[in-house]
């Protein structure tokens, strides 16, 4: 079986470019990464990314994380966050299964961009 036939995508891909590294606290077994921005569906959206090591290799490992955003008249939608990620120098990706409040899944891809603490954010609609 091919892995286009594990994982299928509803619509298009959906960005958000204008995301803002917020805060970054460490700790012994990883660090907390919060960003914000907005995209043209959910609205301002705050996300948080808790991120582990992995213990054999320092440039990459798993993360939990949460969101929530807020639409234009109000509504809400919030998502747990779970992955994996990588680092490259000074630039980390995240690869995450979101669950969202809306009863959709999306698959998401985070650049995180340290030395600019900016964040671009594609993700897509997963078939149930």
């Amino acid at each position: 079986m091919s892995i286009s036939e594990l994982v299928k995508f509803e619509g298009e891909t959906l960005t958000f470019n204008d995301a803002k590294i917020t805060s970054v606290t460490l700790s012994e077994i990883g660090g907390t990464i919060n960003v914000t921005g907005h995209q043209d569906i959910y609205g301002l959206i705050y996300l948080t990314y808790n991120l582990t090591l992995n213990p054999n290799l320092v440039t990459q490992g798993a993360f939990t994380g949460k969101a929530l955003g807020y639409g234009e008249k109000g509504e809400r939608n919030t998502a747990a966050l779970g992955g994996v990620w990588v680092r490259k120098e000074r630039n980390i990706t995240l690869y995450s299964l979101d669950d969202v409040s809306d009863g959709n899944f999306h698959f998401s891809v985070v650049e995180l961009n340290l030395d600019e603490e900016s964040a671009t954010i594609n993700f897509s609609r997963m078939a149930k």
